[in-house]
């Protein structure tokens, strides 16, 4: 009997301080960015994270915009569009869905993949 006290205590403190989408599907995606030509640089929110082909993980909902650059050719910005993660369904059975939002698991970046086509200047 106490084993089961036990067990169903540890289930309930796990159910009541996570969230489905934060368990299922974590709080960061990995977003590949490419460029034709490639070696453009790559700025999330106008700091640069790196050289296109450049695949990093996203903390979830936290950017809004990526832009690319590369010496000769047009800059080009973008949205880094967000979508609700359906998983985060399953969260209002646990815990009302609210882990899910504070952890900014409830949403997602639409596409997990960007490639930009930079045309000369």
């Amino acid at each position: 009997m106490k084993k089961i006290i036990i067990s169903l205590s540890i289930l309930s403190a796990f159910i009541i301080y996570t969230g489905c989408a934060t368990v299922l599907s974590g709080t960061t995606q990995s977003i590949n960015f490419e460029s034709s030509p490639s070696g453009a640089a790559i700025f999330l929110d106008g700091g640069r994270i790196g050289v296109t082909p450049f695949t990093t993980s996203l903390k979830k909902n936290k950017y809004s915009s990526f832009r690319i650059e590369l010496e000769g050719y047009h800059t080009i910005s973008r949205q880094l569009d967000t979508e609700f993660d359906l998983v985060t369904l399953l969260s209002i059975f646990w815990d009302l869905g609210t882990t899910d939002l504070i952890s900014g698991a409830a949403f997602k970046y639409a596409q997990n993949s960007y490639f930009v086509e930079l045309q000369k200047k």
